[in-house]
This record gives C-alpha cells, structure tokens and sequence, in this order.
C-alpha cells in the first residue's frame, strides 16, 4: 500500500514569484516552517499571507508544514473539501512544494486523541491525487525524506503519532512498539546513507518544548512509564537512538502553539530545535525556563524562516502585527553544529 511505503526524493526547488534570486545549488537552502494551522480561520488565512510576503522578499525553496493539517479530527476522503479550504486557499500565495508531515489531529476521531491512524492515509493519497489544485502538497508516504540545495541538505519526515497516542489505536498495524521498529530501521539507515552536510529531521511532536505539552518522554505532565505512549516514551527512545546517536544538526516541530529556537542539550549531542506551531492558534508556554533557548515567544501569531548554508545557518523569527504584516521579532546567525 502506497501510504506505508518509505520514500526518498530529490529536490531543487526555486521560489516562484521571488523579487530576490534564489540560493545557487549547493550553496543554501531557505525554507519556512510552520504547524497547528488548520481550520480555515481568518488568522490561518493571514499567517499564509505573510509567509507568501515574506518569501517573495526573501527567497524561499520549500515550506515544512509541521502537523495538525485539518482541525479537529483530519480528512475523511482524499476528495475532502477541507484540502481546498485548509490549505489550498490558506497557501495560495506560497508558489513552491510544501513538505507536510502529519499530527495528532490528523489521525484521530475526536479532538485529538490519535486512535485513528487510518484518517492519515488519505493526507498521503491526496500527493498522488490526478487533478488536484495545485501540486504544492507533498507527503509521499507517512514517513519519507528528501533532498535539497543539490545534496546540500536531506530532510526526513518522521511520523509521531502512533508512538504519542493519548489513546491507542485499536488496530494492530499502528502498534507503537512494531511500528516504532520499523520506522527507528528506516531512520537508523537513512541517516547513515545521506552524504548531506545537513540533515534535518520534521515531525509534529517534539523532542524538546517549553510548550504546554513540554518534552518528549513526560508529554502534559505525565511520567514515562512504559508500556504507553501518550507521555511519548516511545517517541524519546526512537529519537534517542536515531537523531540523537547520528548527530542530526536540526530538528523542526509543531504541537505546541508558540514559537521556540532551542539550545542543544547533553542527552541529544549537537542537535538544535526549532518549535514552530504558531501559525494559527497561539497559546502560552507551559515552562518557559523548561529548556535554554536562544529565544522564544508565546501568544502571536508567526513562523520561522530557515537558512542553511555549508558552515551556518541562520533562523528569523516572524510575527504579525496587528495589520497583520510580517515583523521580524527574532534572527540569529550560528555555526553548524
């Protein structure tokens, strides 16, 4: 079945309708992140239309859309109206490929739960849908990767849900210990085989977050006993012995709703986090001293834009005003890691 399958894409992508030329291959990589936006809202609608201003300035290649596609419980049918609604008319102005990677809304039947992986599916058919409205979504398979700046990056898409359900799915395809190995081997070889000088894991859950839902391994406060995967236990072991082992240089999420550029942390080597959930519904921080981060900002609206080059990179922080026009809140230049 397509939706199960594991795919590695190759990608060089310009951003069209830029007013500045895009990064010579090989040379960087600019991209935009943002998650948790999914209702169609007027806020959603003006968050796409400052990502569409800023990326016609700037440059961009692709976007990452980093979970929680369809509020409250995903899609239905890969002919759901709420493709055209949530994310074709939202991302009307973004004339490049947005990589998507799927969230606990998206596989639930409720308000978010995550005891319906199946409903994810359908995210996954709609990449290879005949006739949709534009070809900006991407999601090949439930977990994939691709390739960006000519090698200079590789972006893996890993799926969180089965392994961070707050209730488990009945059905044993989505169990989270058989479907926790088999993706941890995909991720374990994948990582090994990139000749990337960059390689950036996306996903909807964190590994670190000074959210409301805090850190992988004691998600909304709860202690990571196993077996169990709602405090995200079995997300934390993969992620540790995976991204964490091989020295992954970034990893960008959603879940929660605010925007976070995180410090590394002794239990994950040199890996730097960006949490970029705020592209909808912004909420406070559940901790904020949780983690060390470079910054971080609660209640706005905004995003992230990324730029990754051979010995840096540099991540700014947008928020929108109350024209609801970009604003630079946040940008910083640091070595990679």
């Amino acid at each position: 079945m397509r939706w199960m399958g594991i795919v590695a894409i190759g990608l060089l992508a310009a951003c069209g309708g830029s007013q500045t030329p895009a990064p010579k291959a090989g040379t960087a990589v600019q991209f935009v992140a943002f998650g948790d936006a999914g209702t169609g809202s007027a806020a959603q609608i003006a968050v796409g239309e400052a990502m569409g201003k800023v990326c016609a300035q700037r440059g961009c290649d692709f976007a990452l859309e980093l979970g929680d596609n369809f509020y409250a419980s995903g899609v239905s049918s890969v002919d759901d109206a709420q493709f055209e609604a949530k994310f074709e008319t939202p991302y009307r102005s973004l004339n490049f490929p947005i990589w998507v990677t799927l969230g606990n809304h998206d596989n639930s039947r409720g308000a978010g739960e995550g005891s319906d992986n199946a409903r994810g599916n359908y995210q996954v058919d709609y990449h290879y849908l005949a006739g949709r409205l534009s070809e900006k979504w991407r999601m090949p398979a439930r977990y994939y990767s691709f390739t960006a700046g000519d090698g200079l990056a590789e972006f893996f898409s890993l799926d969180s849900n089965p392994l961070t359900a707050i209730i488990a799915d009945p059905s044993p395809e989505w169990n989270f210990v058989t479907y926790s190995q088999a993706q941890q081997e995909w991720l374990e070889q994948a990582l090994k085989d990139s000749k990337a000088k960059w390689r950036v894991v996306f996903s909807h859950h964190p590994y670190l977050s000074n959210g409301l839902h805090g850190n992988a391994g004691s998600f909304d406060g709860q202690p990571a006993v196993m077996p169990g995967s709602s405090a995200g236990g079995p997300w934390k072991q993969m992620l540790d012995a995976t991204m964490c082992a091989q020295g992954v240089e970034l990893m960008v999420v959603g879940h929660d709703h605010d925007l976070q550029h995180l410090q590394p942390v002794d239990s994950c080597g040199r890996t730097h986090f960006i949490v970029s959930g705020a592209a909808e519904g912004p909420r406070t921080f559940g901790d904020a001293t949780r983690n060390a981060a470079f910054w971080q900002q609660d209640l706005t609206l905004g995003f992230f834009l990324v730029r990754l080059e051979p010995t840096q990179y540099t991540v700014t922080g947008y928020t929108l005003d109350a024209q609801n026009q970009p604003v630079i809140a946040y940008q910083q230049t640091l070595p990679k890691p």
